[in-house]
């Protein structure tokens, strides 16, 4: 848009004209440099040029004021290099559609631009300074901050040692070490004394769970009840924290985004004055200010030192912290905080789905315009359903139907001129709204795509069942580019071996250094029986079930306190239950609970409490759900657990596939699609029992591949394991 201007200017018109301006206040100097969109000496004008595809009628108020002070700062800037009298400030709307262009015009004197430059700059230097005193207060607590807990535990030194170096080196760091160790205050603690020396600029603590974002803002109260000065910021989603939920981010639509930039420098400085800022600060200061709580977290972050968030804010391709990383100079360091779970999210992030039924939904309340596109989509999908497919009911590519991604783009651009012209528009029909994020997604992936994507077609009799899938086999490439955009990462975890796996799987360097930490606990403080006389491979099931129901009763008539059952799947756990009441289970007096598939994530309300409050509870639940990881049960919460199997993944087309890809690009297609990630949520499990340096507790396993070498070896190499004798 900005060459098809120019083109239009007279010859006296200079574009890109660079400006320059030094700015002293109070001790704190300011550089400002930049580039006018046009400057005509002749007829002494400075232009801003703004392209749109609405009449600029339509844009708001805020937004138009917005440009033309940075028109103005270019006019001061150039009145000061040239010595000019008076400048004509104008800002010109190019509508990249029409070609047409409307203009706003102001004339100022020397000295109206030099008043509002020196007070903008003012404020901003104001703004610094108070910036800057915190620094130094954060580098002056930094210099004396002491290990709030007394003494380094057993293995929390090492851990501090190893984080601190892998910072100043700007290297990439892997680290194993059981629960309890008190992982998190080992590794914020070296990443905060960093600061002080100027080893890094930020740091983020990722976390793939909410017990972890808990534990990290504990142990920086911790901190600061010891003397710690640091500005924290925890980041909530916008589903959870928006004010206005269903209305769009606009000021036509949201009180909370009208005159959102007018009052966000208030809410800033009140902000930052608020060491730890809480999801309870950031809607507090919301209400105080008017201002969307979201946007104001999100523009916080160039001024944090250290940011809490979800492995979404570095990973997903919208990632919030990850772009900051990439746009700005500042070197960020992640810790992220149960490492293990981040390929699985990973493949969640980048993945898209499209389905026909939804074309045709969306396209029954369309405008014209966007039938149309919608038209095209539908008609591209007809065709690849008529294409020879791989079964029946399904297909798998390794390249995308470019006439596919043409109809989405149309669709893009169809959606994009609406918005333009009507922005609140796609929040009063959801359904054309959630397409359009679908497609949005759909984009991504197409412009991440490699070989180590899948586009999958699936279809059942229904005439509008075809369903389109973008699917990523394996994101070590794409967590590998947000990693290089980082300073230093830190991922660790009770569970990250074999590195030979986790290493690659999380997009690690070769060179990524790992240590397995020696355990604080003694060997004895968790005994471990195997009981290998059960077969529970899935052909088997049926014959065995007396047998593990035998098991698991004489087991829980010998383990008196609470105790958690682990089965891989829903109706494996049913089959047993059912099996464990036909030969005694009532006859235990004990408090039974059973996890449910509709319970979700909301069981945790109910079983944790029940586990805290008695001592006589036997739950059944998943391996690898909510239960199997990232709980917190203490002393006598939980004292034993017994687990069904070796959590080996479903066999299905998406398991296949990955054994397919590793066994080309790593020779080990069972291993890393099946062997690993099983044993891990196995280990994981095996984690819940002992958590305090005071705890002790039993486990037992149950299957036949315990008594296998290549089983046996990925156990936890820190408890006592000994072999199951029935009483």
């Amino acid at each position: 848009g900005h060459q098809r201007v120019y083109r239009r200017r007279p010859d006296s018109y200079r574009s890109e004209f660079p400006v320059a301006y030094r700015h002293d206040n109070s001790g704190l100097t300011l550089l400002l440099r930049g580039r006018a969109d046009g400057y005509d000496p002749e007829r002494g004008i400075v232009e801003e040029i703004k392209t749109c595809r609405v009449r600029p009628d339509l844009i708001p108020e805020p937004v138009t004021r917005m440009h033309l002070a940075q028109a103005r700062i270019y006019a001061a800037i150039i009145a000061s290099q040239e010595d000019l009298a008076q400048l004509e400030v104008h800002l010109t709307w190019f509508n990249i559609d029409s070609g047409e262009e409307e203009l706003v015009s102001q004339l100022y004197s020397q000295a109206e631009l030099a008043e509002f430059l020196e007070a903008t700059l003012v404020r901003f230097s104001h703004w610094l300074q108070a910036l800057a005193e915190l620094r130094q207060q954060r580098d002056l607590s930094l210099s004396t901050l002491s290990f709030p807990y007394g003494e380094f535990r057993a293995g929390q030194r090492e851990i501090a040692e190893l984080v601190y170096k892998c910072i100043d080196q700007a290297g990439q760091l892997m680290m194993e070490a059981p629960t309890g160790i008190g992982k998190t205050a080992a590794v914020l603690y070296p990443a905060l004394k960093a600061l002080g020396t100027g080893k890094h600029d930020r740091i983020a603590f990722i976390t793939a769970k909410t017990v972890g974002r808990h534990a990290a803002e504990e142990t920086l109260r911790n901190f600061r009840d010891v003397g710690l000065r640091v500005s924290a910021l925890s980041l909530t989603s916008k589903e959870r924290i928006c004010f206005s939920p269903g209305k769009a981010c606009h000021g036509d639509d949201c009180p909370f985004a009208r005159g959102y930039y007018d009052r966000l420098p208030a809410a800033l400085e009140a902000a930052m004055e608020i060491p730890s800022l809480q999801r309870v600060d950031i809607e507090g200061l919301g209400r105080e200010f008017d201002v969307c709580p979201y946007q104001l977290a999100l523009d916080l972050l160039p001024w944090i030192d250290v940011v809490i968030a979800d492995i979404h804010y570095v990973y997903s391709l919208t990632a919030t912290l990850g772009s900051l990383a990439l746009q700005d100079d500042r070197r960020w360091t992640v810790l992220l905080d149960e490492a293990h779970n981040l390929p699985e999210r990973a493949r969640r992030m980048y993945r898209a789905s499209l389905s026909k039924a939804d074309v045709m939904a969306v396209k029954r309340t369309a405008s014209p315009a966007l039938a149309a596109a919608l038209n095209k989509i539908n008609k591209s999908m007809l065709a690849l359903q008529r294409e020879h497919w791989l079964e029946p009911d399904y297909d798998s590519r390794n390249e995308l139907p470019q006439a596919l991604l043409q109809a989405l783009q149309d669709f893009l651009a169809a959606i994009g001129e609406r918005m333009a012209a009507e922005p609140a528009s796609l929040h009063r029909q959801p359904l054309l709204l959630d397409f359009y994020f679908a497609v949005l997604q759909f984009q991504r992936l197409v412009d991440n795509w490699g070989e180590d994507f899948r586009f999958e077609l699936s279809r059942n009799k229904g005439r509008q069942s075809l369903l389109l899938d973008l699917k990523c086999l394996d994101p070590a490439r794409l967590l590998g580019e947000r990693h290089a955009a980082l300073h230093a990462v830190t991922v660790f975890s009770a569970t990250l071996s074999p590195h030979s796996w986790t290493r690659p799987a999380l997009g690690l360097q070769p060179n990524a250094v790992f240590r397995r930490m020696d355990s604080p606990f003694a060997p004895e403080q968790l005994q471990v029986f195997l009981a290998t006389g059960v077969d529970t491979r899935f052909a088997r099931r049926g014959e065995s079930l007396p047998a593990l129901a035998r098991t698991l009763l004489q087991w829980l008539q010998q383990e008196q306190g609470n105790c958690i059952v682990y089965f891989p799947s829903y109706r494996y756990l049913q089959d047993c239950l059912d099996q464990l009441r036909r030969t005694g289970l009532e006859g235990l007096s004990r408090s039974l609970w059973v996890q449910r598939p509709e319970q979700g994530d909301t069981g945790q309300q109910d079983l944790l409490p029940l586990l805290e409050q008695q001592r006589d509870v036997v739950a059944l639940c998943i391996l690898g759900g909510v239960f199997g990881e990232g709980i917190d049960l203490p002393g006598q919460q939980l004292t034993s657990v017994a687990i069904v199997g070796v959590g080996l993944p479903q066999f299905n087309r998406d398991t296949e596939q990955l054994r397919a890809w590793y066994q080309q690009h790593h020779g080990a297609g069972f291993e890393f699609a099946y062997l690993y990630p099983g044993m891990l949520k196995v280990d994981q499990a095996l984690g819940r029992v002992v958590r305090r340096a005071e705890d002790s507790g039993r486990a037992l396993l149950i299957d036949s591949r315990y008594g296998e070498r290549q089983y046996r070896q990925l156990l936890p190499p820190w408890w006592s394991y000994q072999a199951w004798q029935e009483p």
